[in-house]
């Protein structure tokens, strides 16, 4: 990094910088890599199939598939409100579901959710993993436990949901 800085080229170009280092050293290394640049001032155009390290690094996020440009805007813009569905999922784990679109709703294993299309259309639900909240006592759809992994502070909990082939998976809060 020093020696690319070194001539203070306006923009530096960096593919998969971090993709060969472990998960700890990538933080630090990362944090430090952002300090240099940002003291640079130099423009930086970093490359990454890694959708945290980009909302980590980036200013401004262009989002690619198949070599062409799918949604820019900051890492906030794209999570909050994505073109489409490959948007959507390269930010965060997603259920997807195919249904109807019925009175302004979509029926989903756990529940309708909005859905502003005339009646009978196909729609494709998606819902992040994040935003499914679980409990033993209460809830409105009752659901069996399929498989649990434990991932320190939270847990990936899918779910078999009666009347439904889908699975729904989850991140709950461990403990």
């Amino acid at each position: 990094l020093a020696r690319s800085l070194a001539p203070r080229p306006e923009v530096l170009l960096m593919d998969e910088p971090f993709s060969g280092l472990d998960s700890r050293l990538k933080d630090s290394v990362r944090a430090e890599t952002l300090a240099v640049l940002r003291q640079s001032r130099a423009t930086a155009i970093v490359v990454t199939h890694d959708a945290e390290e980009a909302m980590r690094m980036a200013d401004r996020i262009a989002l690619l598939k198949d070599g062409r440009l799918v949604q820019t805007g900051t890492a906030q813009e794209l999570f909050q409100k994505p073109v489409n569905l490959f948007a959507a999922g390269f930010f965060s784990e997603m259920n997807v579901f195919d249904t109807i679109a019925i009175s302004g709703t979509a029926k989903t294993p756990f529940g309708n959710v909005a859905a502003h299309f005339p009646n009978g259309v196909e729609v494709t639900a998606a819902v992040r993993i994040g935003n499914i909240e679980a409990s033993e006592k209460a809830g409105d759809v009752q659901a069996r436990i399929v498989s649990r992994r434990y991932l320190g502070d939270m847990e990936l909990i899918e779910f078999a949901v009666p009347d439904s082939e889908a699975h729904v998976r989850a991140r709950i809060k461990s403990g």
